[in-house]
Order: C-alpha cells, then sequence, then structure tokens
C-alpha cells in the first residue's frame, strides 16, 4: 500500500520534531517564507581583505593598546 502525501508530510514533521526536542523553536520542512523584504541588499557582498591588512589585525597593529 502506497503512502499518501499528506502521511508522508507528517512522517517529516514527526522526525524533524524528534531531532529538535526539547529545543523552543518551531520545526521547518521545506522553503523558507517571509514577506518582509531583506535587511541588506541581496547583491550585498563580503569586503575584500588583503592577506597583508589580515597579519596587521592578527598582531593588533592600529588598535589602540590599553
Amino acid at each position: 500500500m502506497a503512502t499518501s502525501k499528506k502521511q508522508e508530510q507528517d512522517k517529516k514533521v514527526d522526525e524533524a520534531v524528534a531531532r529538535t526536542f526539547p529545543a523552543s523553536d518551531p520545526t521547518a520542512i521545506g522553503k523558507a517564507t517571509s514577506t518582509e523584504p531583506p535587511k541588506r541588499p541581496k547583491d550585498r557582498k563580503a569586503p575584500l581583505i588583503s592577506k597583508e591588512e589580515i597579519e596587521q589585525a592578527q598582531r593588533g597593529d592600529g588598535h589602540k593598546q590599553t
């Protein structure tokens, strides 16, 4: 006997609940949905940082020493 689509969906929800218990966040299956626009532009990219800038930050150069 083939499982109905509703039963398959219920099984996915049950499995998701079992994996997240006892967390308080609701389970999510399927695609994310939203009615609000994103808080930042979709085309926003990470800043380009050189290896030298990373090394400088690791050394703490340019930061006020206390």
